[in-house]
């Protein structure tokens, strides 16, 4: 009885360091994308993704580093002229989930939310829908 006590509970404390260290890795991708779209850092942000990662932005997919590449020169341009704010980030697992507020210089104000999936300390899936990509379109 004693020994599957212990069992039990190496088995619990191995899954709770795992989660943990699953959580910590989450949020060491997360804080290095968030710095990198904030430096317009295209290279690093980059490097946040593999060929197999996919972004789904309004409906169009962009597969891979170099469309992901393209997608965010096209991001940046469009952040460059306004003002945005990130509300609080929820991060849960390997969850990342984000609303946020833009704002075009001298104009109305957009939201928006991402949701990405991060495996093996990258971003493997990310999804942004915000009306201000109707506005200003993000191509494939």
């Amino acid at each position: 009885m004693f020994t599957k006590l212990i069992k039990i509970s190496g088995l619990a404390l191995s899954l709770l360091v795992t989660s943990q260290a699953f959580s910590q890795s989450t949020q060491d991708v997360w804080q290095h994308h968030i710095k990198a779209f904030e430096d317009r850092d295209l290279d690093g942000i980059t490097a946040d993704y593999t060929n197999d990662s996919v972004l789904i932005l309004n409906g169009k997919t962009f597969q891979g580093i170099g469309s992901i590449k393209k997608a965010f020169s096209q991001l940046f341009r469009i952040f460059d002229q306004g003002n945005n704010k990130i509300d609080p980030t929820v991060i849960s697992g390997r969850i990342v989930y984000i609303t946020w507020h833009f704002t075009l210089n001298g104009q109305d104000e957009f939201f928006g939310s991402d949701s990405f999936v991060i495996e093996h300390g990258k971003i493997a899936v990310q999804t942004i829908a915000s009306p201000l990509y109707d506005a200003m379109p993000v191509t494939p």
